[in-house]
């Protein structure tokens, strides 16, 4: 068991929105979506945060905003690498608004409440690259973060490892977490993550 004091702890919940995480997400080929139904992590996270919710502790989404408005440009000017193939390829003048908010907001599982936390990240995988979160967190008094999310090896790794430059204690929660392969999964939860907090399943934890 890993022991948490709840009073000083926060849940951040990196990109889990339909581009990422919806069988009809842009994004459904990277594989996170299939990995996450393989491994049962949308339910999982969903009783995590019941219990969180329970133990008054903060939930924050992290999350990608698209602006299809002005995106065309942007991603004209994104670096011709693979991660950034697909958006730089998009005509985002072809997508409604409707659509672009769909894919955009958070999966229909995680819908937020009214009392949680959400921080606006743009083209950028950490959670902490010019957005406020590290505010926030200092305003709660928050010293420990537990995270869930997707990709577990990109955005939910850059997240962490921006938290760890920070000096928060982090905890990563195994089973919340979802990939693309579970090589992948695996290289992430049992090398680096270890390196940089802990790693548990949210049953795991003792709440203080």
């Amino acid at each position: 068991m890993i022991q948490i004091k709840g009073s000083s702890t926060a849940f951040i919940i990196v990109d889990t929105q339909n581009f990422v995480l919806h069988e009809n997400g842009f994004g459904v080929d990277w594989g996170a979506w299939n990995f996450a139904q393989q491994k049962n992590m949308i339910k999982k996270t969903v009783k995590a945060m019941e219990i969180f919710r329970a133990a008054k502790i903060p939930i924050i989404f992290v999350i990608m905003e698209l602006r299809p408005q002005i995106s065309q440009a942007i991603n004209a000017n994104l670096p011709d690498i693979p991660f950034w193939k697909q958006l730089r390829e998009m005509d985002f003048k072809k997508i409604s608004p409707e659509e672009g908010e769909f894919q955009g907001r958070i999966i229909d599982e995680f819908t937020p409440h009214p009392e949680d936390l959400i921080v606006v990240k743009h083209h950028t995988m950490s959670g902490f690259h010019n957005t406020d979160l590290d505010r926030i967190l200092r305003a709660l008094h928050c010293d420990t973060l537990l995270f869930g999310g997707a990709v577990t090896n990109l955005c939910v790794e850059s997240t962490v490892r921006g938290a760890f430059d920070r000096g928060y204690n982090c905890v990563v929660l195994s089973d919340c977490v979802a990939s693309v392969s579970e090589e992948a999964q695996r290289f992430a939860t049992d090398f680096i993550f270890p390196i940089l907090g802990r790693v548990c399943t949210f049953e795991e934890l003792e709440i203080l």
